[in-house]
């Protein structure tokens, strides 16, 4: 398991993305990025936040550059921020397996304008990957990322879960592209049958925007049983 130990906002996640070059040395983003996150203070804190966000974001497998493909920093020079926001949460919980399974208990347990448990949270997480600081720590960190998404608030010390964010046709468009291509990595995506990522969000007509795209981005078969987009 690989921890989720430093909450991310969004503008950390942009302007990051703004800055980088694909295939790019991660050594020559230490410096830049302490501007980004100006926050931030200490230098452990920073450089924990930075792993973070380049490990979920940026990083290619050697851990040494940045991706030479890199999808989001052309959505991230195309769109502002406000449309970025919720792209990026639902790429931060496809790709990284222990923000998954966190969010697949939030949804397990609790409904919006509920109450989350952060001490259950966190035994439930426990039960799964052992009793180590880094799963408690991961638990903690994704629900404040969660508070500067918008998605949960805090008040008086406790954390609700607020709210969906609210995606539109072109959004959807392009988690549905981001899914195929480096969440699942496979062309075939079921509507009727989406990851439960999607729970995060508050989604337009899918037959509509699977009929609006379709010979642009992907092709749209009805089958008995289940509705599939096969994408380009």
């Amino acid at each position: 398991m690989i921890g989720f130990d430093r909450p991310l906002k969004p503008r950390w996640i942009y302007e990051t993305l703004l800055l980088v070059e694909p295939g790019q040395k991660i050594s020559e983003l230490k410096k830049p990025f302490e501007s980004i996150a100006i926050e931030l203070t200490g230098k452990e804190g920073k450089r924990k936040v930075r792993t973070v966000l380049f490990r979920s974001f940026i990083r290619d497998d050697n851990k040494a550059r940045v991706k030479r493909e890199l999808m989001l920093k052309k959505l991230t020079e195309e769109y502002d921020l406000e449309f970025m926001t919720p792209i990026y949460l639902f790429y931060l919980i496809g790709k990284t397996p222990v923000v998954y399974k966190i969010s697949e208990h939030i949804f397990r347990l609790y409904g919006f304008g509920e109450e989350i448990n952060l001490s259950f949270l966190k035994n439930k997480l426990v039960d799964i990957y052992g009793e180590r600081d880094v799963v408690k720590r991961s638990v903690g960190s994704f629900i404040k990322t969660l508070i500067f998404f918008g998605v949960v608030k805090e008040c008086n010390s406790k954390k609700i879960l607020k709210n969906k964010l609210q995606v539109n046709e072109e959004q959807f468009r392009i988690m549905i592209q981001l899914l195929s291509y480096e969440i699942i990595c496979s062309p075939q995506i079921s509507l009727t049958h989406l990851p439960k990522i999607f729970m995060f969000f508050e989604l337009p007509d899918l037959q509509i925007v699977a009929q609006k795209y379709i010979g642009r981005y992907w092709d749209y078969q009805h089958r008995v049983k289940d509705e599939l987009l096969i994408v380009f």
